[in-house]
């Protein structure tokens, strides 16, 4: 290609031109490679993107880590930004300055995607944001975690004095491990079948039984992804507001895995780490229930008589295996949630006063004092009255079942579901008129006066 109008040239100035110019070229590709291998793995916002499956399998977000070969720096196109929101002064929101936050999702060669990793950097850089978080999660009971369904939960109803908190299994994560080694070592902490013995639960630190568990769920297994989140999909459209919260969202996750992030590896219960405490722990499933460790030892503090590990109970997780402990079988609690009165009250059905007074009657009966101060259950009248009075409500398959025995008529039927779920009755009139039935329960009543005062309170009464 190169010998036309070049004849003048001997064969050995073409062979020297070649070698040079191939030189060149081969130095000239090199530092174009070179730059853009630098490029692809500086650190920048669209960092660590994950894929998101474009249907709707959960509302968790599946992902998978952005490899070097994406061609992301073409290819992505920041949204137009979003409008500021007003934030109270020292929230999660205001302090991390989630009005200056990418939009959660982007566009990817046709694919939506969500920023990963940005939330991380804010908290390594901002302090005041990691403050934030610190105050608003410490407190926070990792069962209660970001739940987005309406029905009540023991662990939403029972006070507890040593709640079970993201604060409290963060504590002493090493000691806990140390207590758990000490209780198994001891052949008279190690119950089985159906045996409890709360007297032990100090000898036998039950509470660290259940902290070092959860431990092992959060920061070594797939805790922090098993959550219930509110998640509003591309086709959405999500508003500002819906928007801001997937990010907080995100956020608190990142929370726990920076927490996470500084613990010994050692914590980790596995055959590598601690084969003797591991099969010391599965020893526990006598039944063959195919239960993990994490479960076994959760069950074990309950049978111990820690107070949160009786209020466990099994369920589903949004990504991945279940979550099989069922502690509320052995807490000093178990008798509450046997019966039906437990369910009708922790569904999220329309307010009516047979419904209220079935409930009512079950508080008062649970809440009266016992001769032994240990049998004593303490409620959160708040979460009681916020429960029963504020919408959205869900009918139970019972509740339809019996409003379908009043009609004959299929429409009649809807029209009725209709308008009671358009216009459902207040607090304050279901109250009413219980009170207008002859009521012989003296506990009875001192339960609706409470339940009375606190709704008022709270403005949810009428």
């Amino acid at each position: 290609m190169y010998r036309q109008g070049q004849k003048r040239l001997n064969q050995s100035s073409r062979t020297q031109g070649w070698f040079w110019g191939g030189i060149t070229g081969l130095v000239l590709v090199s530092v174009v490679v070179v730059l853009v291998l630098v490029n692809l793995n500086k650190p920048s916002a669209d960092e660590n993107l994950l894929s998101v499956v474009e249907h709707k399998p959960s509302t968790l977000v599946s992902s998978s880590p952005r490899t070097v070969s994406e061609p992301v720096i073409q290819t992505i196109q920041a949204g137009a930004p979003l409008p500021a929101l007003d934030f109270p002064l020292g929230s999660v929101e205001e302090a991390c300055g989630l009005n200056e936050f990418p939009t959660f999702w982007v566009e990817v060669v046709g694919f939506k995607r969500h920023y990963y990793g940005h939330g991380i950097k804010v908290l390594e850089s901002n302090e005041e944001c990691r403050a934030a978080l610190e105050a608003h999660m410490r407190d926070i009971n990792p069962y209660l975690w970001s739940i987005t369904d309406n029905m009540i939960r023991p662990f939403d109803f029972v006070v507890l004095e040593n709640p079970l908190t993201f604060e409290r299994i963060f504590a002493d994560p090493s000691g806990d491990l140390e207590r758990v080694q000490d209780a198994l070592s001891s052949p008279e902490c190690l119950l089985q079948g159906d045996e409890t013995n709360w007297e032990l639960k100090e000898s036998c630190h039950a509470d660290a039984l259940i902290n070092y568990a959860l431990i092992n769920r959060f920061c070594f297994d797939l805790g922090i992804l098993n959550r219930d989140r509110t998640i509003f999909w591309p086709e959405d459209n999500p508003t500002p507001e819906q928007d801001r919260l997937m990010w907080k969202q995100s956020l608190e996750g990142d929370w726990v895995r920076m927490k996470c992030k500084i613990l010994s590896p050692e914590l980790e219960l596995s055959l590598e780490r601690h084969p003797t405490l591991l099969k010391l722990v599965m020893s526990l499933d006598e039944s063959h229930s195919n239960k993990g460790s994490r479960e076994l030892l959760i069950e074990l503090a309950a049978r111990l008589g820690d107070d949160a590990a009786g209020l466990t109970r099994e369920t589903s997780a949004p990504h991945g295996l279940p979550y099989l402990e069922n502690g509320e079988e052995y807490g000093r609690f178990s008798w509450l949630f046997k019966g039906d009165q437990w369910g009708e009250f922790a569904n999220k059905e329309l307010p009516s006063a047979d419904r209220f007074e079935r409930v009512f009657n079950m508080l008062a009966l649970v809440g009266a004092r016992k001769s032994d101060p240990r049998d004593e259950i303490q409620f959160d009248w708040e979460i009681v009255a916020q429960h029963l009075c504020t919408p959205p409500y869900y009918n139970s398959k019972q509740s339809h079942e019996r409003t379908l025995r009043k009609f004959e008529d299929v429409k009649d039927v809807l029209v009725a579901y209709r308008e009671a779920h358009d216009n459902p009755k207040s607090c304050q009139e279901v109250v009413h008129e219980i009170r207008q039935r002859d009521i012989k329960l003296p506990l009875l009543h001192q339960a609706l006066d409470k339940f009375e005062l606190v709704a008022i309170e709270l403005d949810v009464y009428d």
